[in-house]
């Protein structure tokens, strides 16, 4: 019976006990709202007058805190009924000056010496033309001369020519941009990040570079282990254009690829009229074509790259090859004793015409090093182009053998790369 009476005290003392306290300012004896009492298997927090309930066995050690004042802890126990004044000193945390200094973006622009447009993604494709420099046309000071239906180049604030500088993936693109019918070879598919630099800021790019220039970007590095393709398809009615461009990428861990295969085929332009006034010559046109300036145009282009800790590196090939037809009379004037048949077609490529072959070869490479970021371009670019004419006699010359009428060969003799080391807070690729 003893033994029975001793287990039930003892079963008793084990309970919990619920226990009541109140949580006040050491200094001004001020009660504390939302300190946080916590136990071993149970946890309050005080009301607006700083009182709290909590529930214990025996005795325990509870943790308070607040913020603004120390931790403490405190023994509380159920042999004490009364009820618990817990008192926590203030802590002061002293933190150094913090000053915030911010410009708007009208204000930045307005105290920037260079003038640049950003061109996405998004802008290309809702504004896709027949060539690239067409599709920026729609960018305020940017246009273009337009050589035949299938090339163009850029003008910017009425300047072109070697007055503006064409860069792609940081290595100048060397083409014969000095001749009013030289267009621009690059394959605008595929393209993600244009910027317009104009203003004095343009100079950085070399002295080709007065009235601005074209930088297109680098595409973004694709996502680790991850497969993604795309085909894109371009008609027009003007010309009767029908495009195919299709490319893929991949990327494991640290490798990475993408390949591009583009072809485009496009007739006459079509004008609104039917004949011609040039030099006091009328010509006549068959169902409104400007007969001769159809083209062909196919465009490959493969690139492999790697991702480490700290680098960046991605060897860029591409190759431009494409055919276009001169309208005969913007190419001296018409044979009259011509035996082409130039409305036999809309779509085939007669004398006079030309054709451009640009191949090119880019090497990337981002270093960091602590706080500085080190880029090393280099690249190799080959531009050949070809005009054909039909050969004519002048006075007693003898009539040329061939067709071929002049050749431009253009491969830079210097090498072609550039160094740049900036100095920032860089997060490598990952």
């Amino acid at each position: 019976m003893l033994l029975s009476i001793c287990h039930g005290m003892y079963a008793f003392a084990q309970e919990p006990l619920k226990i009541r306290g109140k949580v006040m300012d050491s200094l001004s004896k001020a009660p504390l709202a939302g300190v946080t009492i916590i136990g071993k298997y149970d946890y309050a927090v005080s009301n607006e007058m700083g009182e709290f309930s909590l529930q214990i066995k025996n005795s325990e050690m509870v943790k308070v805190s607040h913020i603004g004042y120390a931790s403490t802890q405190v023994q509380l126990s159920q042999k004490d009924t009364t009820t618990w004044n817990i008192l926590l000193r203030p802590s002061n945390t002293v933190l150094d000056e913090v000053t915030v200094r911010g410009k708007t973006e009208q204000r930045e622009a307005q105290e920037m010496a260079t003038v640049s447009v950003e061109i996405d993604e998004e802008f290309l494709h809702a504004n896709r033309e027949n060539s690239l420099m067409q599709t920026l046309r729609k960018i305020p000071g940017v246009s273009t001369m337009t050589i035949g239906s299938g090339q163009s180049k850029p003008t910017i604030r009425g300047l072109g020519f070697n007055r503006v500088s064409v860069v792609q993936n940081g290595i100048k693109h060397e083409a014969q941009q000095w001749g009013s019918d030289h267009g621009l070879e690059i394959d605008q598919y595929g393209l993600e990040d244009i910027r317009i630099v104009k203003g004095p800021a343009s100079l950085m790019y070399g002295s080709d570079a007065i009235a601005g220039v074209v930088d297109i970007l680098p595409p973004k590095v694709p996502e680790m282990n991850s497969f993604s393709g795309e085909v894109n398809l371009l008609g027009e009615t003007n010309n009767d254009l029908l495009a195919i461009s299709a490319g893929v990428q991949s990327r494991k861990e640290k490798w990475y690829y993408r390949a591009r295969l583009t072809y485009r085929d496009y007739a006459d332009f079509k004008v609104p009229t039917k004949r011609i006034n040039y030099e006091n010559y009328i010509f006549e046109l068959h169902e409104n074509n400007l007969r001769n300036t159809a083209g062909q145009e196919a465009n490959g282009s493969f690139s492999i790259g790697f991702i480490g800790e700290n680098f960046k590196s991605e060897t860029f090939v591409s190759n431009v090859n494409a055919t276009n037809g001169f309208f005969p009379n913007a190419h001296g004037l018409e044979v009259r004793l011509s035996r082409i048949d130039y409305d036999a077609s809309s779509r085939d490529v007669d004398l006079p015409f030309h054709k451009v072959n640009h191949f090119k070869i880019t090497h990337n490479t981002t270093a960091y090093l602590g706080d500085h970021t080190f880029q090393f371009d280099l690249g190799f670019q080959n531009n050949q182009r070809e005009e054909q004419s039909e050969p004519v006699p002048h006075g007693y010359m003898p009539t040329p053998p061939d067709s071929r009428e002049r050749i431009f060969t253009k491969t830079p003799t210097r090498p072609m790369y550039g160094i740049y080391i900036r100095r920032w807070a860089a997060t490598p690729y990952l």
